[in-house]
């Protein structure tokens, strides 16, 4: 891994919408924006890189452009991620597909995070009835390449969601909040692509890998990884309060975030939320 990128992943700073010429250069930005069928890639665990490729096989994306964003609540070793875009490479130049793989971009923003997802845990439990940190960080993570797609002229971002995971459900990929997160960047006019979608068995995903990789091994991890399951591990939720909380109070928080940084703007993000509360 580049040092460079290890100071960025160390201090994890905001880097949203403006990135250093040495890792998305103004040379980068046109052959994206000249490509036949570009695509961002989503990289994270190892359903991101099945999707990539199962998106390169059935659409014939011909460019891809990895990119590894952060939030501030990883730990692990991120070279993994790199490793990846690694093997990426070389799995599509072994398929025949044609489809490049350029250098990673890294980016996030982890006082939006912060301002989404974490400061008001307490507040937006007692507004909604019901809430854990995962549905608005995996929104995050998907709206954070906006700018990102906007600056390359690269309409279509490639994740790895799945509805159901060997029967196991993750409160983050039920099919309301996917729902959610196609919606929100259609708004910005960016397709999110979910190919593993409706895949639910991992030896599938395993399949399309091609190589043995144990699920939830080599990549970073979260610190409030499955918060919102019972102490026995069972999970209950209340669909229509994850509905509320996108709707009144995500989306309208990202939307404006998202518009500042496409102005050139640095977002006040405790101020876009406090705006967002209702007054008494």
């Amino acid at each position: 891994m580049d040092e460079r990128f290890r100071e960025i992943l160390i201090n994890k700073a905001e880097l949203v919408s403006s990135f250093p010429a040495w890792m998305l250069s103004r040379e980068t930005v046109e052959r994206i924006r000249a490509a036949a069928k570009p695509a961002i890639i989503e990289v994270a665990g190892r359903d991101s890189i099945a999707a990539a490729l199962r998106a390169a096989a059935a659409n014939g994306y011909d460019l891809f452009l990895p990119s590894i964003a952060y939030t501030g609540t990883e730990f692990g070793d991120w070279r993994t991620a790199f490793e990846k875009v690694t093997f990426l490479a070389e799995r599509l130049g072994a398929s025949g597909t044609g489809a490049e793989v350029l250098p990673p971009v890294a980016l996030g923003a982890p006082e939006l995070w912060r301002a989404l997802c974490g400061r008001y845990l307490l507040a937006l439990y007692r507004r909604f009835g019901f809430h854990t940190p995962c549905v608005g960080c995996h929104l995050y993570l998907h709206a954070i390449r906006i700018p990102l797609a906007k600056k390359t002229d690269c309409r279509v971002v490639v994740g790895g969601e799945r509805e159901s995971h060997n029967d196991r459900v993750k409160l983050n990929q039920i099919p309301r909040a996917l729902d959610a997160y196609v919606d929100f960047l259609g708004r910005f006019g960016v397709v999110l692509a979910l190919p593993l979608r409706h895949v639910t068995s991992g030896a599938e995903v395993q399949e399309l890998v091609g190589r043995g990789r144990r699920d939830g091994e080599e990549h970073v991890e979260c610190v409030l990884s499955r918060n919102y399951l019972e102490h026995g591990g069972g999970l209950s939720y209340d669909e229509k309060a994850i509905g509320r909380f996108l709707e009144e109070f995500a989306f309208p928080l990202l939307e404006r975030a998202i518009n500042a940084y496409l102005a050139g703007r640095r977002p006040d993000y405790e101020k876009l939320a406090d705006d967002l509360w209702p007054k008494s």
